[in-house]
């Protein structure tokens, strides 16, 4: 199945294709390279990390859904967070597009622990944006939470438990 990403993991040196998309960055006046970076998690607005893509100069543009081809399971780390995996049975689940340099992924890169990694996402649309994914096999004995429709929605239902 196409699931249409490519996995960029630390220690694996990989291309990140990308359409050229040229502006104004940061309020300096030299132009970069500029990519739409979709996150499902921790990076969202509003919670934990995403202050992570605010000190890279990275810009929120839109709530958006993937393609009906992945699913989200919830991962066993401290702080838990989400994962996409690309699968038969999926479904859209949303995430936010942040528009960030190019020059930068590099360094939020470095920011991710394994099993995650960066990669290809397709939204719901077609277009594909650089994205979480996470390393082959990673999802494997982690419960699905792609029911909720998203992390935001776990989240909420979640606490309403507790």
């Amino acid at each position: 199945m196409d699931c249409g990403y490519e996995v960029l993991v630390k220690g694996i040196e990989e291309k990140i294709v990308c359409s050229k998309k040229r502006t104004v960055f940061g309020g300096n006046m030299n132009e970069e390279e500029i990519v739409e970076l979709a996150v499902c998690g921790l990076h969202m607005r509003g919670f934990a990390l995403e202050y992570q893509l605010t000190g890279l100069g990275a810009v929120y543009d839109r709530t958006d859904h993937t393609a009906p081809v992945y699913r989200m399971v919830r991962t066993a780390t401290e702080p838990e967070k989400p994962m996409l995996v690309c699968a038969q049975n999926g479904t859209e689940l949303e995430v936010e597009v942040w528009r960030i340099a190019l020059s930068r992924i590099g360094s939020f890169l470095q920011m991710i622990p394994a099993p995650l990694g960066l990669g290809k996402m397709r939204l719901q649309d077609g277009q594909e944006v650089i994205s979480f994914v996470g390393q082959a096999g990673a999802e494997e004995g982690l419960t699905d939470i792609s029911r909720y429709g998203g992390w935001r929605y776990y989240v909420q239902e979640t606490q309403k438990l507790s």
